[in-house]
């Protein structure tokens, strides 16, 4: 067994879990079956699948979680064209610039669509995203518990049937799962590979103080009653051949801002986001020994576009770039010698990728 994939950048130190054989990783391997199957024939089961949930008592069809990024304008777009009616439900992260609040706008008005944005108490957020930093280098767990839980509450709430989602990471990463499994999205899919194992139980207690009265919408419904009441989490990357880029690129039509910056040649991931390329990005260095730029060289290695001599170039170059961390610090309310600790301690040795 490799631990480096002889065709793309990931190894198996990789958080989702991939193996690799002499020739390529699972998420290659996966990948390949881009080119072999019948996508024409899954677009037809997905519709399919549409007409066992569709609605006819209720206003919605079902819910489309968003965060404001190019895939939101693609995956919606595609849900109206199928002739479903949304609800569109967002999350508000609190670190959204003005291209962040621009796109998720526009979002809601091009489309013309009902939607329901989300505001967390920001002091229980706070504190939540002070724990998660604390314990597990990560400032965006908070977030992902309610990203990726909110949605589902709301189509419980309002007996909504389906919940669509883009992209399946754990198909288009790492190939865990065959496109034709038509994996939905559940409880354990959304621990695995959303939260990395970490509940929301995790950053309470002995970490942030929080009142569970206040923690309803970061846990995940009860998976017997959403049994019961038939909601269904549906990833369209399952049934439409995905290729973010491309697609990415098409929704400049619908108004969507694209964001420069010096961490990515992808100006459309996570554009307007004030962390995602910087802490964030500075974390997830520390905790898995590589940035985003890999995701992105990786994706676009396997599509043809980038070879890999090339790719392995490009990532020491981005992975080089510094990153400003300070605005981050403020808005969370340290002081200067927590701030100053922090990098001392916990970002020890990578002091050269941060700047001021």
């Amino acid at each position: 067994m490799l631990s480096i994939c002889p065709k793309c950048l990931y190894d198996t130190e990789h958080p989702f879990g991939l193996t690799i054989n002499a020739t390529e990783c699972s998420g290659c391997m996966t990948h390949r079956e881009k080119n072999s199957l019948d996508w024409h024939a899954r677009s037809l089961q997905f519709e399919a699948e549409l007409k066992k949930h569709k609605s006819f008592k209720q206003k919605y069809d079902c819910v489309v979680p968003v965060v404001g990024d190019a895939e939101d304008f693609y995956t919606l777009a595609k849900v109206i064209e199928l002739g479903l009616a949304p609800l569109v439900v967002g999350v508000n992260d609190y670190f959204k610039n003005d291209i962040g609040w621009h796109n998720i706008h526009q979002l809601i008005t091009y489309f013309d669509v009902d939607s329901f944005i989300f505001n967390p108490d920001v002091r229980v957020y706070k504190d939540l995203v002070k724990t998660s930093l604390r314990k597990f280098n990560h400032i965006l767990l908070p977030f992902l518990q309610l990203h990726t839980s909110f949605p589902v509450h709301v189509a419980f709430e309002r007996k909504i049937p389906l919940i669509i989602w883009g992209q399946s990471q754990a198909v288009e990463q790492v190939g865990k799962f065959s496109h034709i499994d038509d994996v939905q999205m559940s409880r354990w899919s959304r621990k695995q590979h959303d939260l990395f194992e970490t509940e929301i139980d995790e950053l309470v207690g002995n970490g942030a103080q929080v009142d569970p009265r206040y923690l309803n919408y970061y846990q995940y419904p009860s998976v017997p009653q959403l049994r019961r009441r038939g909601v269904t989490g549906l990833y369209l990357s399952n049934y439409f051949r995905w290729d973010p880029l491309a697609q990415n690129e098409s929704v400049l039509a619908f108004g969507f801002k694209p964001e420069n910056n010096p961490y990515s040649f992808d100006i459309y991931e996570r554009a307007g986001s004030s962390v995602y390329y910087k802490l964030h990005d500075l974390l997830k260095f520390k905790r898995t020994g590589y940035r985003k730029i890999r995701d992105h060289l990786v994706r676009e290695i396997r599509h043809g576009r980038l070879d890999r001599d090339s790719a392995v170039a490009l990532e020491k170059t981005y992975s080089e770039t510094p990153v400003n961390i300070k605005p981050f610090f403020d808005w969370l309310g340290a002081t200067k010698s927590g701030y100053d600790w922090f990098k001392m301690h916990r970002l020890a040795g990578l002091h050269h990728l941060i700047t001021e």
